[in-house]
């Protein structure tokens, strides 16, 4: 099996995409700031990928915040 640069790129490239689809559609209705969780999926899928996978799963099994209204 041939492994290179360019295809290990390409599998962490992609995984990129998946995980941050994944996290922000978990994170919707659970998080304030969307945009920071995308930040923070970006940076553990490129620094360390297995660590986005985690992050991921934390957002699945969050529980959805409650509006109280006084």
């Amino acid at each position: 099996m041939n492994i290179n640069a360019t295809s290990v790129g390409q599998i962490i490239f992609i995984n990129f995409l998946i995980m941050l689809y994944l996290t922000l559609r978990f994170a919707k209705g659970k998080s304030d700031n969307l945009p920071l969780v995308g930040l923070y999926t970006f940076l553990l899928s490129f620094l360390f990928f297995p660590a986005s996978w985690l992050y991921c799963w934390y957002w699945s099994i969050k529980k959805p915040k409650l509006e109280v209204e006084l």
